[in-house]
């Protein structure tokens, strides 16, 4: 194997729709295989929500992703080098700034799970890992073959469940061979 790296999106604001995309990471590569190992999305709420809590869901990508920011990638390893081909977008390139995609269109949905929501807006809740992808990506391989991306989306069940004042990032572990 190649290597261990992994990449984390800026902090992004909720749209205040029912879709709204985090993070794609792809392979474009014909000669290397992307393995998934971790994959969670954290939200914090500020405001009291009355409607359904929204769900965190990952998909393959039914095509390669374009738009959005392409993230750095963090190294475990500084002797190894990840590989060109291998591209993880996020939806804003600041803390809070303006979401900007990244543009893909959900497959079928490999996991979901449900985020949180406050009742009333009084004390504090701490964020926890949502697994955006089941604990069997530690044993079992994910793959991500040339051109196949994974989408990790917020989907809720009206506007109201993902509102402007949500606060959301992503991270994702992956190893390269």
């Amino acid at each position: 194997m190649a290597g261990y790296f992994s990449a984390a999106t800026f902090r992004q604001i909720g749209n205040a729709a029912t879709t709204q995309n985090l993070l794609t990471i792809e392979n474009i590569d014909a000669t290397k295989l992307v393995y998934i190992r971790r994959l969670v999305v954290q939200m914090d709420a500020t405001a009291v929500l009355t409607a359904v809590m929204p769900l965190v869901k990952a998909s393959r990508a039914t095509g390669v992703p374009t738009g959005g920011t392409t993230l750095s990638k963090g190294l475990f390893d500084t002797s190894n080098a990840s590989n060109a081909n291998t591209i993880v977008r996020g939806s804003t390139a600041s803390d809070g700034g303006a979401n900007s995609g990244p543009t893909a269109t959900a497959g079928t949905v490999l996991w979901q799970q449900f985020m949180m929501r406050l009742h009333t807006a009084v004390g504090q809740v701490l964020a926890p890992d949502n697994n955006a992808m089941p604990a069997l990506v530690d044993t079992q391989n994910f793959v991500l073959r040339q051109n196949e991306a994974l989408l990790i989306q917020i989907v809720a069940a009206a506007g109201t469940s993902n509102p402007a004042t949500n606060h959301y990032f992503a991270e994702v572990v992956w190893e390269e061979d």
